[in-house]
């Protein structure tokens, strides 16, 4: 009896911990995650919303997999759904089954399953990019900065179901120390809010360089993308840090100056490229405003990017960090509007096929700016 309790009990201690969350959302594809609190082997199983039952048939399960392998030893997991249709509405239900031992080889042990709960309330639902069109709808927060209790109060009145994706834009946390921390600082509160439905789009802000966990933040997020939303192309950009790479507060670890370097090849690269040249309009999210400040990450994403973004007929750029609210028209030097969001707001974007209009909400739901500008 005692050796079946001692086998029995860490089985029915197995549980997912956090999520799942939606990101890397496209036309045709869409990655899901989530943690438990020991490694599994984990799989989503996902259907077209119908209006059946869950289970009226059985379905794929999807796997993450590296290199043709299927991961079993890990706790975050990361399950890709490809071959999905424009436009359409799925449900998913995410698994993972305890992996009690693996000692050698391939002899693996496993254990109990569990999974998301389909009986008592409808499975997790989402809806995929669509191919083509301009209306588009969306809601960035940004500078949040570990405030998640606020995030959840600012955000209450917010149908997040009437939104594309929400853009979190910059330093949502103030640094990264550890894995439950990043759940704390704001994770747990977008999953309790919309994530597991309405996609997560995510910029690095200069806090989220900081912290000894920093640097395994490229797993649960990318650092730099184009994304796109029917014909509209959003351009994320990473900003690094904000003062020199041999500051004393970064311990000797930056080296964000050549980062820099690397990612404007890469924008070179993606502001060339058919899709991005094809576009009905194209937004840039940027933490950092590339037109003010005189602080070195400023200048230096000032000098590096904004001679290519301003040949690329950008429409507006979304920023941060400055914790204010501000508005800067195109002039001769930034050639398109920059909108920056404070730390106590969001921005609700709405696209359509001829105008941008932006509102930025504060507390209690009440609208402090607005901004329109036609689409050419």
């Amino acid at each position: 009896l005692g050796l079946a309790a001692a086998l029995t009990l860490p089985a029915q201690d197995f549980k997912i911990t956090h999520g799942p969350w939606l990101c890397d959302m496209t036309e045709d594809g869409v990655t899901v995650l989530w943690t438990t609190n020991k490694p599994a082997l984990s799989w989503v199983e996902a259907t077209e919303d119908d209006g059946r039952s869950f289970y009226a048939a059985e379905h794929t399960r999807h796997y993450e997999t590296v290199a043709g392998r299927k991961q079993a030893h890990k706790t975050l997991h990361a399950v890709r759904l490809n071959n999905l249709r424009p436009g359409t509405k799925y449900c998913y239900r995410i698994f993972s089954q305890e992996v009690l031992e693996w000692k050698h080889g391939d002899n693996v042990l496993y254990g109990r399953t569990v999974a998301s709960n389909v009986y008592k309330r409808a499975p997790f639902r989402f809806r995929t990019f669509p191919a083509t069109g301009t209306d588009c709808s969306f809601v960035i927060l940004n500078d949040i900065h570990g405030r998640a209790d606020d995030m959840t109060e600012l955000c209450r009145e917010i149908d997040f179901g009437k939104h594309d994706f929400v853009m979190l834009n910059g330093d949502m946390s103030n640094s990264i120390e550890n894995e439950e921390q990043l759940f704390r600082d704001f994770i747990d509160a977008s999953v309790n809010l919309y994530a597991s439905e309405t996609p997560i789009l995510y910029n690095r802000g200069n806090h989220e360089t900081r912290g000894v966990f920093a640097a395994r933040l490229h797993d649960y997020f990318r650092h730099y993308q184009l994304c796109k939303v029917g014909s509209v192309c959003f351009l994320l950009l990473d900003c690094g840090e904000d003062k020199p790479d041999t500051d004393i507060e970064y311990g000797g670890l930056a080296d964000y100056d050549a980062y820099r370097r690397e990612e404007c090849e890469w924008l070179r690269r993606a502001v060339a490229s058919e899709t991005f040249r094809n576009a009905s309009a194209r937004v840039v999210f940027l933490h950092i405003p590339l037109d003010g400040g005189t602080w070195h990450g400023s200048n230096h994403l000032r000098n590096l990017f904004l001679p290519i973004l301003n040949e690329a007929g950008i429409n507006i750029m979304f920023s941060g960090h400055t914790h204010r609210y501000g508005f800067h028209p195109a002039n001769d030097e930034v050639r398109f509007p920059v909108v920056v969001n404070g730390n106590q707001s969001y921005i609700r974007c709405d696209m359509t096929g001829d105008r941008i209009a932006i509102r930025i909400v504060g507390p209690g739901g009440r609208v402090a700016h607005t901004h329109e500008f036609p689409l050419r």
